[in-house]
């Protein structure tokens, strides 16, 4: 069956963050309101009419997804034979523009173990449907896994129905394609703009510190983030969705500092903002969270022409993967001990252990926010507190 929807997928618990992101971005990007409100799918999968405009922009602007895609046809056959000759004749009936003649295309399967054959199976098949009738229709397409055209994207609906899609960003949009060094434990670039949306990061007003930057993911995607910076993808210009794109706010000059006690890290740091093109726009200070004093923050303030306030906390400490309870205990308990002098500021925390919450609680109180969400493979908890 031919359908014709816009589909944006994030990470678990992330649906009403993308919702958000997705109208604001309508609002820029496209000076319009979405026509209708997306649906929800599951916990982090939004659904609505596939539009030109909008598609551009979610690709071009939006930073909290994963992946953007264009659903095109689905099937509800069980076994590999009747999977081929669905999508087959769907695609010999569309009259869109899905490719261009000598183009090169990748296939892959996902979420797929509950179909009646193996992974290579499903995206041989699909593979076969796409390139068959492409031919038919007077067009030669071959396979091209490193750079190609259009990546399509079979996977199994909760319907248990295969979904054929186009991924627009062309791949995973959390891989930015500025990170040089990960560092131990690297927060995902996309999950990081879900933290900013979460902690409801003002650049115009907001301060931001990362007290334990690592990699730097946080600062240099709260500069992207407060300028909305545009990212380019070869697959829109293939399917004739591609636009000029510039950045939203182009002139907003956020006050962000990375800080971290090892001088290696922050060397690496510095690498990835270097070669995300945001090395004037983030202050890395070597500083220890368990001493860190709000008058250092203070003076960077000033130096970066802002008058000294309160401002956004914003980190991914370590939970539990490379260090012991009792270690965890002392540092939580020092982390929580900093933060009693930031007071009139936000911080927001992403964790994957109820330590953290049990050990700050006595020190600062309850969170305002706790909200479920997924760390790559970890269950972990956003918390934000005021202080």
């Amino acid at each position: 069956m031919i359908v014709n929807d816009l589909r944006i997928v994030g990470s678990t618990q992330t649906n009403v963050v993308m919702i958000a992101e997705l109208k604001r971005v309508a609002t820029r990007a496209l000076k319009r309101r979405l026509d209708k409100e997306p649906k929800k799918e599951g916990l982090g999968q939004l659904v609505l009419p596939f539009d030109r405009d909008l598609a551009w922009a979610a690709t071009t602007y939006m930073r909290t997804p994963t992946r953007v895609l264009w659903d095109i046809a689905r099937s509800n056959a069980e076994r590999l034979e009747p999977l081929y000759d669905d999508f087959f004749n769907d695609l010999l009936e569309d009259q869109r523009p899905l490719w261009h003649d000598g183009d090169g295309i990748s296939v892959e399967a996902r979420r797929i173990e509950e179909f009646a054959a193996g992974e290579r199976q499903i995206v041989g098949t699909v593979k076969n449907a796409i390139i068959d009738a492409a031919r038919r229709r007077g067009a030669r397409l071959h396979v091209d896994p490193d750079r190609p055209a259009s990546r399509w994207v079979a996977r199994l609906d909760d319907k248990r129905e295969v979904v054929l899609s186009i991924d627009l960003g062309g791949g995973s949009l959390s891989q930015r394609g500025w990170r040089r060094d990960a560092g131990a434990a690297p927060l995902r670039e996309h999950l990081a703009a879900v933290l900013l949306v979460l902690a409801r990061f003002d650049p115009r007003v907001d301060t931001l510190v990362d007290p334990m930057c690592g990699s730097g993911t946080i600062p240099i995607e709260a500069v992207h983030a407060a300028r909305a910076m545009p990212r380019k993808h070869h697959a829109l210009a293939g399917l004739g969705l591609d636009r000029p794109a510039e950045p939203l706010f182009a002139d907003s000059s956020p006050v962000v500092i990375g800080c971290d006690y090892d001088l290696e890290v922050l060397g690496a740091a510095r690498d990835n903002a270097r070669a995300a093109g945001v090395t004037k726009d983030v202050t890395w200070q070597r500083a220890d969270v368990t001493t860190l004093k709000p008058q250092v923050i203070a003076d960077i303030q000033r130096e970066r022409g802002r008058e000294p306030g309160p401002g956004l906390i914003l980190s991914n400490p370590p939970y539990g993967e490379r260090l012991d309870e009792h270690d965890l205990r002392e540092l939580y308990g020092a982390i929580g001990h900093t933060l009693r002098g930031f007071a009139g500021w936000r911080a927001g925390f992403i964790v994957g252990t109820p330590l953290f919450e049990q050990v700050l609680y006595p020190i600062i109180g309850e969170p305002r926010i706790k909200k479920p969400l997924a760390n790559a493979n970890l269950r972990a908890y956003f918390y934000l507190y005021e202080l």
